[in-house]
């Protein structure tokens, strides 16, 4: 029985984990980039897809098949900026939303809106000398995409 609630136990917090909030990106962007395995995989759930990297990025996936539930975090070292950069990619409406109302609760203020392409608006939040911004609409990859800097 022990075994059992531990099980429902782990799995509820791997989950609850795998949810993208604002306080998770900035933790993410700013661990050393060697030491990113411990708090991606351990203590996030992801799973790391060493295939597609290269020296200077790690990439992670929660791993999941449907579209909307679907998170891939790249992370790209970046030593001559504050912190390291991260890409995501994410399939849902809603966490884009939440991730919009969480900005900021945790000290990001609103930059307005900026046209990074021809086809492609996004949402800008400033925090100190970081900037997220996020595509207010699916892009040609068919997903949402959030970019994390520091400037």
């Amino acid at each position: 029985m022990k075994l059992l609630l531990l099980n429902f136990l782990l799995f509820f917090n791997l989950y609850y984990a795998q949810e993208l909030n604002a306080s998770h990106m900035t933790e993410i962007a700013q661990h050393e980039f060697a030491d990113l395995d411990g708090i991606m995989i351990s203590r996030f759930g992801f799973k790391r897809v060493e295939d597609i990297e290269d020296v200077n990025q790690k990439v992670y996936t929660n791993d999941n098949d449907n579209t909307e539930k679907l998170m891939v975090i790249t992370v790209i070292k970046n030593p001559k900026a504050c912190s390291n950069i991260l890409s995501i990619v994410n399939g849902s409406a809603a966490r884009i939303t939440r991730l919009k109302e969480e900005l900021p609760k945790e000290g990001y203020q609103y930059a307005g809106k900026k046209k990074m392409s021809e086809d492609i608006l996004v949402s800008q939040f400033t925090k100190e000398n970081m900037t997220v911004s996020v595509t207010d609409h699916v892009t040609g990859i068919g997903a949402y995409q959030i970019l994390l800097t520091c400037r």
